[in-house]
C-alpha cells in the first residue's frame, strides 16, 4: 500500500520525465507513433495515480498532431 505522499510524489516524477510529450498538441499514430504512445503511457498513469487520490487528472495537451 502507498502512502498520499508516495503518490503525489509518483505523479510529480512523472509529469517531470515526460514533460517533452506532455504538453503541446495530441500526436496521432498516424504522424509521430512513438510521441502518441508516450502521451497515451504517461497520461494513463497520471488518470490512475490522481484517481487513487480522489483528484482528476486534466491533460495539458491542445488540439490534435495533423
Amino acid at each position: 500500500m502507498k502512502t498520499q505522499v508516495q503518490i503525489e510524489t509518483m505523479i510529480k516524477e512523472i509529469e517531470e520525465s515526460y514533460q517533452h510529450v506532455l504538453t503541446g498538441s495530441r500526436a496521432t499514430v498516424q504522424v509521430n507513433a512513438p510521441r502518441a504512445l508516450l502521451q497515451a503511457s504517461a497520461e494513463a498513469e497520471l488518470v490512475a495515480l490522481h484517481w487513487t487520490l480522489g483528484t482528476k487528472y486534466e491533460s495539458k495537451l491542445k488540439g490534435v498532431n495533423t
